[in-house]
Formats: structure tokens, sequence, C-alpha cells
């Protein structure tokens, strides 16, 4: 009797230890099952929506900043859209209302406005209304604006400040990021006066330029400095450029680069 009473209780331990085992392979296995939206979350690509003109198709910037991001070996890739036209404001693009669509189509970590050139020195006003209306929509779609403050033509340098004045001042305005590529540019010209940025016109960026940009915009997503990154500028006719197909378009020296990516770390980190 009193054996067969041992054997009983001694089953019973053992089924409450194969049940207690169970228990807890399931509840480790329910939290790995919970962990793995994160993980693929923390894997997802970085998507960022520029809204522009020829200062943002010149040389691709996007893909320019998506290279360095590569170059980088970021674990979240860098996965860009524009929408430019040839000289628009963001007045233009607001009424055309290709830009809207594409905002709302997409969940986009930054939206990147970019004014016509010369259109914050002679009517900010214009720029800030249209710049807070576009800014109302990224927010609604829980995105945050970058403000792409550009640079003074070439033959008018004394404009810098008053570009850099009305990008900051609406990006205060609206709690807004600025990648100040503009203020970059001056900074490096004043550091190597024959490192040329700008293209024949005196307006547009030659490769360099988008380089500089490039190094900016890369900066301002990922919080990360460029130091160290690609010095090589490559272009490419494919909408989904593979190694094969891209066409170096400069490759810059050492020094230059150096230049370039410590003044975008020092300036971007302020």
């Amino acid at each position: 009797m009193v054996n067969k009473i041992s054997f009983s209780r001694l089953g019973l331990l053992y089924v409450c230890l194969f049940l207690f085992l169970m228990i807890a392979l399931f509840k480790m296995f329910g939290r790995q099952v919970e962990k793995t939206p994160l993980q693929v979350a923390e894997q997802e690509s970085m998507r960022v929506l520029f809204i522009g003109n020829s200062y943002t198709y010149f040389n691709d910037l996007p893909w320019l900043t998506q290279q360095l991001a590569e170059s980088a070996k970021e674990t979240r890739t860098l996965e860009t859209q524009m929408v430019v036209v040839g000289g628009a404001t963001l007045k233009n693009h607001w009424k055309r209302g290709e830009a809207l669509k594409v905002l709302k189509a997409k969940n986009w970590d930054y939206v990147v406005l970019q004014e016509q050139s010369t259109l914050p020195i002679t009517n900010p006003q214009e720029m800030y209304k249209y710049a807070s209306l576009f800014d109302a929509e990224i927010k609604r779609v829980n995105s945050q604006t970058v403000f792409y403050l550009t640079w003074a033509r070439q033959n008018q340098p004394e404009t810098q400040q008053i570009l850099t004045d009305s990008y900051t001042n609406i990006a205060k305005q609206l709690n807004a990021k600025v990648a100040p590529v503009g203020i970059v540019w001056q900074k490096v010209q004043e550091a190597n006066q024959k490192l040329n940025l700008y293209s024949s016109d005196g307006s547009h960026p030659n490769p360099i330029g988008s380089y500089v940009a490039a190094c900016v915009f890369y900066t301002t997503f990922y919080g990360n400095s460029p130091v160290g990154l690609s010095r090589r500028i490559y272009t490419t006719n494919s909408s989904n450029p593979q190694e094969t197909n891209r066409i170096e378009l400069e490759s810059l020296s050492e020094t230059d680069a150096k230049i370039i990516q410590n003044m975008v770390e020092s300036i971007v980190s302020k």
C-alpha cells in the first residue's frame, strides 16, 4: 500500500514537472514570437520623400545619399523617392497635388521640402505659407519635415545669410529639422577656394556640390558622421541601380573628401 502511494505521488510529481516545463517553453516561444515584429521593424528601410526641383534632381541627390548610407553599412537601408519639377516652388507643388498624393501613399520617416532657389530671398512669406501647409500634412501622416537649406548663387554669395535665416526661421516655427547644405557649401569654399561646387551656370550643383548635399542629408537622417565614407560619386540611368551599371562622375581626393566630411560633421552636429 505504501509503495503504491509512493509511485502515485512520484507519477504526479513527474506530471507536474512536465506541465511546468511545457508552460515555460510556451512562454519562451511566445516571447520570441513577440520579438519578431520588432526585429523586422529595426531592419526596415528608412523612407525619405524629397519634394523640390532641379537642385534635388541634379546628379540624383536622393540616390547619392543612398550610396553614402550603403557605404556606411547602415542596418536601416535608405529608400528614397522624389517629386520634382524644374524651377518649381512649394506653391507649385501644392497646387499640382502630386506631392500630396505621394506623401499619403506610403509611410515616410522624413519629407524633405526644397523651395525654389531665390524665393526665400524675394518672397519668404509665400515660402512660409506653403511650407506650413505641407508641414501640417506631413505631421498628419506621422512623418517629420526636413528643410533643404540651399546655397547662394555663385555671383551672389552675400545672399546666403538671407537664405539661412529664411529656412531656419520657418523650421523653428514648425519644429522641423534643417539640412544646412548652403551653410556647409559656404564653409567648404572658404576652406578650399579651388574646390568648385557649382556647374557652369553658377547656380546648379556639379557632382561635388551634390556630394556635399548628400553628406549633409546622410548625417541629418542618421545622426552619424560622414567621415570616412565613400568619396566616389556615381550616377545611373536605372530605376533599380546595381553595381554593374553605375557611372562614376567624380572621385574626390582624400584631402578634399576630408574637408567636406569634417565640415559636415562640425556644422550638422550643431
